[in-house]
């Protein structure tokens, strides 16, 4: 059946938390990039959009309260099973299965170290570094992994360097561009090992801002259908990097679980 072409004259704003021009190797700039995909390509049936940037929320909660108060329409984040705001996701990846594998970030010298590890067990033996308030901290503490926190994301390098811990783990579509940052400072990608959990990235709204959301979700599958998600996906040499990596399937992969997330 072929969509209603909207008549409507009314212009659609949408206000997210992002600097508005980031450089490719930003995370935020893909996904702030496709979420402009998205509202593009649903401007036939719901009409023109203007998106608005406002200034960068670090700290998580702030901004999910502020989207649950509308003062912010959307954000992206991993998937939170519990979540203690009125906010809801549009189950569509965003980074396709990349986000299920992370990587650490070890002290160079210590590379032969992570070779003898064989499962979750052995990866006990050994602390790991992390922000106390992301998402990855609950599923890494429930598998009884030991970590050291940070509130700070570039005190987690100092800290590695400083043997405070042993490896600080990364997403396989983040990390290309910490290794090459850090490089000179004795900080190297563990080449053995791969961590592995559900841990899709989603666009979240406001619970009641079901208009929105059904017109983001509708404008992603039109752009997966017509391949220009994709193509956008292709332009991100951190995912580029990241799928490479992935089909190489020469690391031993340690499963995590994720204890009652329904994906």
């Amino acid at each position: 059946a072929r969509e209603k072409i909207s008549t409507d004259k009314t212009v659609t704003k949408v206000v997210i938390a992002c600097e508005e021009n980031l450089k490719p190797d930003h995370d935020d700039y893909y996904y702030s990039n496709l979420l402009k995909l998205a509202l593009t390509k649903t401007i036939p049936t719901h009409g023109e959009y203007q998106l608005e940037f406002i200034p960068v929320m670090p700290i998580t909660n702030r901004l999910l309260r502020d989207i649950e108060r509308g003062e912010v329409d959307v954000t992206w984040m991993p998937y939170a099973n519990n979540l203690k705001y009125n906010l809801t996701p549009i189950k569509i990846r965003l980074l396709k299965d990349l986000s299920d594998y992370r990587v650490f970030l070890i002290r160079t010298q210590d590379k032969e170290k992570f070779s003898t590890i064989k499962n979750l067990e052995d990866l006990r033996k050994l602390k790991g570094g992390i922000g106390s308030h992301w998402p990855d901290r609950q599923v890494m503490e429930e598998n009884g992994l030991p970590l050291v926190l940070s509130l700070s994301y570039f005190n987690l390098f100092k800290m590695l360097k400083s043997k405070r811990f042993d490896y600080f783990s990364r997403g396989v579509y983040q990390v290309r561009t910490e290794a090459d940052t850090y490089a000179n400072q004795g900080i190297s990608l563990e080449t053995y090992l791969f961590l592995r959990y559900e841990n899709p990235v989603y666009f979240y709204l406001r619970n009641d801002n079901q208009q929105l959301a059904d017109r983001i979700e509708s404008g992603l599958k039109r752009a997966i259908e017509d391949g220009s998600f994709n193509k956008l996906f292709s332009s991100i040499e951190n995912l580029r990097w990241g799928e490479k990596l992935l089909a190489e399937k020469n690391r031993r992969i340690i499963q995590l679980h994720t204890f009652d997330n329904k994906n």
